[in-house]
């Protein structure tokens, strides 16, 4: 067809699509059945560290494991608060092994004022009743809208 390898396979593009997937799914799930399945955030950790190691060799493997513990450090209190359930927690560790530190923060940023706005949407229309946010929206909202150059 005339293009070359790199024409036809651009790993980058995988990775976002991959990337995407994990994070729809995960919505979906969450709006659906009210869970995240380790069955989708650990192998997408797990491809993501293997793209990690192919871009970057061990010192990209060492910047995911460190992605990976602020992500869990970080987040411990709001899970024993009952804030966040682990799935939340999987999700956030896995979409930060597909990205860059800086890009990864604005996505865990932007999770949360996502998070914060449908919870504030949530208590608006509900008149002050208490009412889950299902964060897995929140993440795959942020991923797209940075993969789609938003932010």
């Amino acid at each position: 067809m005339g293009g070359t390898a790199e024409t036809i396979f651009d790993p980058a593009s995988c990775a976002d699509m991959v990337l995407a997937c994990i994070t729809a799914i995960s919505a979906a799930t969450d709006l659906y059945c009210g869970k995240i399945f380790n069955m989708i955030t650990l192998p997408g950790l797990c491809v993501g560290v293997v793209l990690a190691f192919l871009h970057g060799g061990a010192a990209g493997v060492l910047d995911v494991l460190c992605a990976v513990g602020f992500t869990v450090v970080f987040l411990i209190p709001f899970y024993r608060a009952g804030g966040l359930g682990a799935g939340d927690i999987k999700l956030l560790a896995a979409v930060s092994a597909f990205m860059p530190a800086g890009e990864y923060l604005r996505c865990f940023a932007g999770a949360f004022i996502i998070g914060a706005c449908i919870g504030i949407g949530h208590l608006m229309l509900s008149g002050g009743r208490e009412h889950r946010v299902h964060f897995a929206v929140s993440v795959a909202a942020s991923v797209l809208l940075h993969l789609a150059g938003i932010y």
